[in-house]
């Protein structure tokens, strides 16, 4: 029996510049993974560690018309709210107050997961599931983030003894990869 017993909403925030199959693999592997009510995306205005974005608006109609599945949908974010993932959690987390949610990453981020803005309370705010993304995964042991966290890892979410472990909680989540990614999409434009 799932943990998340399709009461939790999966988040996956990024620039998504330009939206991509990885980001929709993720997606439905997440929903099927984890068990899933159903996948926000979340449009970020622009990535505070990259050097620029494409624009905000043309993006997010962009990831609009890329979606098809019920499941996975954009959710707009308040502008104030959508530049730090920590803000939108705390966002999403006021705003819908009755919903749970799990935070959706693949492995390309963990490395600089330290730098993000308050990224300790990021853990002690929402579960975590970092997904397999090949060359990647080999780089989570050299994670600060992950590293400070260590005792906090469990080995998946799709098991009874969940049930009962409380903030800090993250996981690996491996099996099928996808080698779509974004930055590689735009240098070949």
């Amino acid at each position: 029996m799932s943990t998340f017993n399709k009461k939790y909403i999966g988040i996956l925030g990024g620039t998504f510049d330009p939206p991509h199959d990885g980001h929709i693999f993720i997606s439905k592997y997440a929903l099927k993974k984890l068990d899933l009510l159903e996948v926000w995306w979340i449009v970020t205005k622009k990535n505070p560690l990259k050097a620029k974005s494409s624009n905000y608006k043309k993006r997010v109609k962009l990831v609009k018309n890329f979606l098809d599945g019920r499941k996975i949908k954009v959710v707009e974010v308040d502008e104030e709210k959508n530049l730090y993932a920590i803000d939108t959690i705390f966002y999403l987390k006021e705003k819908f107050k009755k919903k749970k949610f799990i935070w959706l990453m693949g492995a390309d981020n963990v490395e600089k997961l330290h730098l993000w803005k308050h990224w300790k309370e990021i853990f002690y705010n929402i579960p975590i599931a970092i997904f397999d993304r090949p060359s990647y995964s080999f780089n989570i042991t050299k994670s600060k983030a992950l590293h400070f966290f260590r005792k906090a890892r469990i080995k998946n979410f799709i098991s009874e003894k969940t049930k009962n472990i409380s903030l800090p909680m993250w996981s690996f989540i491996s099996g099928l990869k996808n080698h779509k990614s974004s930055s590689k999409i735009r240098k070949n434009r």
